[in-house]
């Protein structure tokens, strides 16, 4: 059967000299894994579409829940992450959690919108790369389901504060008053700043979601909670996310 899918590549494994397999985030069916015969010839019409975050237009053969790549037309390239080493580290880093998080042949659109756009502001320039990785953490955690509390304290319901703790493993708020004698390991104390930042990556419309506009001196502590909640909530870390770092701490 001939099937007509757009979907991004976000993992590419050779098989042999000429052929692929390639891990593709779709509209219509979630993260599926397609076979590409002879792309990486020469000569092969279908190559460019085979190429890490190329957003295309597939169509593909389907059988007993294979897919193999028939044909694709290329919508979105981002070919300018292979022109900067930190924004195509940070961009496999996107890539290893939503591969880690997805689940096969289920769609959900608006994670493939969160790495669109968040991969098109990299390429872009004109939001801070900082703010995108913040953003595109804690957004992850919210559309598969692990969205924190954030509305306020999850006893007293105290919507702000001049102090908050974010509790990363629960997920919810504690404000002082409510916090008591509980362990701070895992959690992060919150001004109100921090807290309108967290509620609105969290919560917003996806239209809206990239119009924050974070206080630079705000930008290391927000990546730093977000990270940590992923850290945390997903029980492990990613060896993109340290390869990103060391790219980081060189520059």
């Amino acid at each position: 059967m001939l099937t007509t899918l757009n979907g991004i590549v976000l993992r590419e494994r050779s098989v042999g000299e000429s052929d692929k397999f390639l891990d593709v985030l779709t509209d219509a069916e979630g993260l599926i894994e397609v076979f590409a015969k002879g792309v990486k010839k020469q000569n092969s019409k279908n190559a460019p579409v085979t190429q890490l975050y190329c957003y295309s237009k597939f169509c593909l053969n389907e059988s007993g829940g294979r897919y193999t790549l028939n044909s694709a037309e290329p919508i979105r390239t981002f070919f300018e992450l292979s022109q900067d080493i930190e924004k195509f580290s940070l961009a496999a880093y996107f890539s290893e959690m939503i591969l880690y998080v997805a689940t096969e042949e289920r769609p959900n659109n608006e994670v493939l919108r969160l790495i669109l756009n968040c991969l098109h502001f990299l390429c872009l320039g004109n939001r801070d790369i900082m703010l995108l990785k913040a953003t595109f953490e804690l957004r992850l955690m919210s559309e598969i389901g692990l969205v924190p509390n954030l509305i306020g304290c999850c006893q007293c319901l105290k919507y702000t504060a001049s102090r908050m703790q974010f509790d990363l493993r629960g997920g919810r708020l504690f404000c002082e008053d409510c916090v008591g004698n509980r362990s701070l390991e895992e959690m992060e104390p919150l001004d109100a700043y921090l807290l309108h930042c967290l509620r609105f990556i969290a919560l917003t419309d996806m239209k809206q979601l990239f119009g924050l506009k974070a206080r630079k001196e705000y930008l290391g502590t927000l990546c730093r909670i977000t990270e940590r909640f992923c850290t945390i909530q997903l029980g492990r870390r990613f060896p993109t996310l340290e390869f990103y770092k060391s790219i980081r701490t060189e520059r």
